[in-house]
């Protein structure tokens, strides 16, 4: 389990700095994503995850700081929702990524078939 805290609040503080750096009008918003995206895809490290779960994490994180971004400013009371939504969404798949790699790990081999 805390591999999956370190992961959700290292993901979470790096969302939130991009929502900040976004909330002004002049940042350049496309290096802020790509970062978001590199720091999403790179935090399920040391998992079993395959490219889908690594691009899903990194995706959610990515909507999580512009969606986080348009919060800050105060846009309307569908943008909480949808924030609401993705961090369940994205702490769904970093909880299932811990659990999955950690139980992987204690299973047993299948038994050896002897030689024929």
């Amino acid at each position: 389990m805390p591999g999956f805290l370190l992961r959700t609040v290292l993901l979470l503080a790096v969302e939130s700095g991009a929502a900040l750096l976004l909330r002004d009008p002049g940042t350049p918003w496309i290096p802020v994503l790509l970062a978001v995206f590199v720091a999403g895809s790179a935090v399920p490290h040391g998992t079993d995850a395959e490219f889908a779960a690594r691009f899903l994490v990194a995706l959610t994180a990515v909507g999580v700081a512009k969606v986080g971004a348009a919060v800050w400013e105060g846009h309307g009371a569908v943008a909480p929702a949808g924030l609401g939504a993705l961090l369940v969404l994205q702490t769904a798949a970093l909880l299932r990524l811990s659990r999955r790699g950690r139980a992987r790990g204690r299973r047993r081999p299948p038994p050896r078939r002897g030689r024929r």
